[in-house]
């Protein structure tokens, strides 16, 4: 598979004070992930693909070039012979971070890496969520499909938003695999908005919404022309319910999906300070401060795979 890698407003003293933030935030986490030789989960834990993605990705588009390669060459170098990325070191499975990994290496930008770019995207376009006939019991159709967590089971809405990030980024966007990746999150979309891991009904009876889940829906569905009032009630339950103490993952994925909608609230670089705080006061890892400075941009123009909607 060819793709593009081979050929309201504030007054002044508050923008003062958020533009501040917005450096600050920006300044520490890039200064401390570009001393990371290990990405991980917690400040002691073992090397993990996801935290070492996002954190290259963090690094290239703040402009730190040299640290992010060095971080790129570990992903290449974890590269399973069959073009996937596992989970963790000497683990081949689950290889769902291989999205991330096409993201970290298109960011990079560099040649040296375009064989694990397209041994990557042909490994994603074979892998597939364990499909199943519609039952009245499951809200969703579970006949579409997306990708799972691991191999043989069923789709989930996370990977699929990941891999479709992955592959827009890419430059395929158009394929089949890309655009029924779309389709299966709009269906997993809850009636009201929002989205979970990727369940709408049990029994009748609708479940609830996670601010992770649906920042990452609307981060995929951005740029895309759909009319789907699902959509703009799930940007709205972002709105009302991201907040300070919202945890730190979760209000990172809900600012990415807002902000690539143009929807980024005012308080965001507050928000993001606060958070920063904490987990720097218990000992924080990669995987948060990567996901926090990425959350810091305002311009998702440079995001892999995303295309910001144009404000009207």
């Amino acid at each position: 598979m060819r793709g593009d890698w081979e050929s309201s407003s504030p007054d002044a003293a508050y923008r003062f004070a958020n533009k501040e933030n917005e450096v600050n935030v920006i300044k520490q986490t890039i200064e401390q992930l570009a001393s990371a030789d290990r990405c991980a989960y917690s400040p002691t834990g073992p090397w993990a693909a996801e935290p070492t993605a996002l954190t290259c990705l963090a690094l290239e588009i703040h402009n730190q070039h040299q640290p992010a390669i060095r971080l790129a060459k570990q992903l290449a170098d974890a590269q399973d012979s069959n073009g996937s990325i596992g989970a963790l070191a000497d683990h081949d499975t689950p290889a769902w971070p291989t999205s991330l990994a096409i993201l970290a290496w298109l960011a990079c930008a560099q040649k040296a890496f375009a064989d694990n770019i397209r041994r990557a995207v042909d490994w994603s376009l074979a892998t597939y969520g364990k499909p199943a006939d519609p039952t009245p019991q499951v809200g969703h159709d579970p006949s579409i499909l997306g990708w799972s967590w691991a191999a043989d089971t069923h789709a989930w809405m996370e990977p699929t938003c990941m891999f479709v990030l992955a592959l827009k980024a890419a430059g395929i966007g158009k394929h089949s695999r890309a655009r029924e990746g779309e389709r299966l999150i709009i269906d997993r979309l809850l009636p009201t908005g929002g989205s979970n891991y990727g369940s709408t009904l049990v029994l009748g009876q609708a479940t609830l919404p996670q601010v992770q889940s649906t920042g990452l829906a609307m981060l995929a569905l951005a740029g895309e022309e759909n009319s789907d009032p699902r959509v703009e009630a799930s940007l709205k339950y972002l709105e009302e319910t991201l907040g300070p103490m919202t945890t730190t993952s979760s209000m990172c994925y809900g600012l990415l999906g807002l902000t690539a909608h143009n929807r980024r609230p005012p308080q965001a670089d507050d928000f993001l300070q606060q958070s920063l705080e904490r987990e720097v006061s218990r000992g924080t890892c990669e995987y948060k401060l990567a996901l926090i400075s990425l959350a810091a941009l305002k311009d998702l123009a440079i995001f892999p795979g995303v295309l910001p909607k144009v404000s009207v």
